[in-house]
């Protein structure tokens, strides 16, 4: 009978701490694992974006990040899960926020759909800026339109709102990933790119490197977007 009962203990020790431990594994592509929460809207070499939704109920499991700026793109409340401590945020459409890397867990406990774009930065080093200097970006030379969002020794990112037939003056960009939050159509002229016309769709995320260049809103909607300029 002994041996039965010690038998029993082992076994079920053997169970409990393979289920633990599984469960305590952080996952390494959460995109790949939930592709109908999560899906990617541009990678190179530097950044990745992805752009989640989570309905109410939803839950992602621990899983890995790199350094990454989140943006909420809905307003919208979670239980937020690391380094063994369970918290819980509300967001607002337009918060801005950063993340060092650590393994964390997301359920949406509130009534609306949880809506953010979150933008990891990779190992990747960064192309060389040359003559071009954040301290002349957008933010500075045209605040009427552009506004710093969030500032860290990582990145810089700042939102701009052209109105229909406005434009920015001549301004430099480091390394940057453009977010579009609206529909529009520019002019984009540029001392390596030339001059472009070029209509853009709200989410169609693309890269820039560093170079100067103005911007000129063409089409008969405002031109709203983020621009995430990388320092590191």
């Amino acid at each position: 009978m002994k041996l039965m009962i010690a038998t029993f203990i082992c076994l079920t020790a053997a169970i409990c701490f393979g289920g633990c431990a599984q469960q305590g594994q952080a996952i390494e592509d959460i995109v790949a694992a939930y592709p109908d929460h999560a899906k990617v809207v541009f990678e190179n070499d530097y950044v990745k974006a992805v752009e989640f939704t989570l309905q109410p109920g939803d839950k992602l499991p621990l899983h890995k990040s790199g350094p990454r700026a989140i943006y909420s793109l809905s307003d919208y409340k979670i239980k937020w899960t690391e380094g063994g401590l369970v918290s819980e945020k509300e967001w607002q459409k337009g918060n801005t926020h950063w993340h060092n890397v650590i393994a964390h867990a997301v359920e949406n406990i509130g009534d609306t759909d949880a809506n953010y774009l979150v933008v990891a930065r990779k190992k990747m080093a960064l192309p060389e800026t040359g003559i071009y200097e954040i301290s002349q970006d957008a933010s500075q030379l045209d605040s009427e339109h552009a506004n710093i969002i969030l500032n860290n020794k990582h990145v810089r990112i700042i939102e701009v709102k052209l109105a229909a037939g406005e434009s920015q003056p001549i301004h430099p960009g480091i390394n940057r990933l453009i977010y579009p939050l609206t529909s529009y159509h520019i002019q984009y002229s540029s001392d390596k790119m030339g001059t472009k016309d070029v209509k853009i769709e709200a989410g169609d995320a693309h890269w820039h490197e560093a170079d100067e260049h103005v911007v000129d809103n063409m089409g008969e909607t405002e031109a709203h977007y983020l621009i995430l300029a990388f320092k590191k």
